[in-house]
This record gives structure tokens, C-alpha cells and sequence, in this order.
């Protein structure tokens, strides 16, 4: 795939979802609640149809939903058993690792931002929004960020775009990566934490060519931190 259809298709349903977030925030929040819920609204009309869209246009005429993702192989019982928890305490140590440098960046580069966009989900003002107002937007972030979201994500970056990064041979799965983290425009301070976590499934998943292992750790890694955040704030309530 040429390497201008290869950016515009990491990044464009990222710019089209951060638009859609910074034209409903300003709503959402007038309506009562976080300004995350708008983002949330964002991954669910924008980046979940994108991507799936994408997809399946692109196998179209062929059998099967996924006739466009070569990355199915088969992996052994002991593979599983073994990659998984590898790879999530990998994920677990990267974003931890390079998670120090996300406040000073936010704090320097990306200070000129209103609030609302560097901090959506203000826990330190969970009395400012309704006990309903958090359920509601707590429930769709464990279904959008820990469900959909990451499955929808692992079958288009890793299983579409990735097998068609071949002109990079061994770098692929790097620039897929770091293409993959530059398109959360909305978190522009995490690229360097995002890329830590996430080049070693990334990786783990062109080795074995199976991007179900990438749904698999990318669910369980965003599941830890999503459920330890509903924990958090439902105990506040």
C-alpha cells in the first residue's frame, strides 16, 4: 500500500473523531455531563463505523466478514498461555515507565489547551456531575474503551494495515505504532507511554500473525486501568 494511504488511513479517523469530540464537548458538559462523554460519542459515530467501514469495503466480493485480515493464523494452546500474560505485564511496565512523562509534557507543551480537553474525565470534581451522569458515561467508557474500541482497533491497525506495511520489513510493526499513536490526536501527551505499551503485542502480533492475540491483550490491558477508574469514582459517589 503506498505510504500516503497508509497515513491518511492511520490518522484520518483519529482528526475526524478529536473534531467530532471539540465541536460536543461544550454540550455534553451543558447537558450535565464529562466532557469524556463526548469523546465516547466520537469513538461510536466516528472511529467504530471508520474502521469496521474500512474493512469490509475492502473485502468486499470475497467470503467471510474478514477476508481482508491475512493476520488469522492459528497459535498453539501454549502460546496463549504464554504471550498473553507476557505481553500485558510489557503493556503494564511501558505505559507505566513513560506514564511519568505525561504530566510534564501536558503541563508544557500542550498547557495552551482549554481544561476540558486535558483532563475529560475530572475525578478530582466528582461532585460537579450527577450520580447518573457518571454511571451513564462510566458504562459506555467500559463498553467503548474496553470492549469495542480496542477489538475495533486490533482489527484494523494490526489486522489490516499492519500485513500491508511491508515495504518497512522488520520496522512495520514499529511505524504502525507509532502511526497508531499519533492518530489519538485527543492525547497527544501519551504518544511516548502509548508507544512503550504497545509496540510489544504490536510486535507479538507480526511474529505470529494472529491480530486476535492484539484484541486479546489490548482488552485486558485497557480493562485494568478502566475498571481501577470506575472503582475509584463509584466509591466516591
Amino acid at each position: 500500500m503506498a505510504i500516503w494511504r497508509l497515513l491518511l488511513l492511520h490518522l484520518l479517523p483519529g482528526a475526524l473523531a478529536t473534531l467530532v469530540f471539540v465541536l460536543l464537548a461544550g454540550s455534553v458538559e451543558a447537558a450535565g455531563y464529562p466532557p469524556l462523554a463526548a469523546l465516547l460519542i466520537a469513538i461510536a459515530v466516528v472511529i467504530i463505523p471508520f474502521e469496521l467501514g474500512v474493512v469490509f469495503i475492502a473485502g468486499r466480493g470475497e467470503p467471510g466478514l474478514l477476508s481482508a485480515i491475512p493476520y488469522r493464523d492459528r497459535m498453539a494452546a501454549r502460546d496463549w498461555v504464554i504471550l498473553v500474560p507476557v505481553l500485558v505485564v510489557a503493556g503494564i511496565l511501558g505505559f507505566g515507565l513513560l506514564g511519568v512523562a505525561e504530566q510534564p509534557i501536558r503541563d508544557t507543551l500542550f498547557e495552551w489547551l482549554p481544561d476540558w480537553y486535558l483532563n475529560p474525565l475530572p475525578t478530582d470534581e466528582i461532585g460537579r456531575y450527577s450520580g447518573t451522569a457518571w454511571t451513564t458515561t462510566l458504562g459506555a467508557y467500559l463498553i467503548l474503551n474496553v470492549l469495542a474500541g480496542p477489538m475495533v482497533e486490533e482489527l484494523y491497525f494490526r489486522g489490516y494495515l499492519l500485513p500491508r506495511m511491508g515495504q518497512f520489513g522488520r520496522w512495520a510493526a514499529l511505524v504502525n505504532v507509532v502511526l497508531f499513536s499519533l492518530y489519538h490526536f485527543w492525547s497527544p501527551w501519551q504518544l511516548l507511554s502509548r508507544i512503550a505499551g504497545v509496540t510489544p503485542f504490536a510486535y507479538a502480533v507480526w511474529w505470529k500473525r494472529n491480530m486476535y492475540l492484539g484484541a486479546v491483550v489490548h482488552v485486558l490491558l485497557n480493562g485494568i486501568g478502566t475498571v481501577a477508574l470506575i472503582v475509584f469514582v463509584m466509591n466516591q459517589l
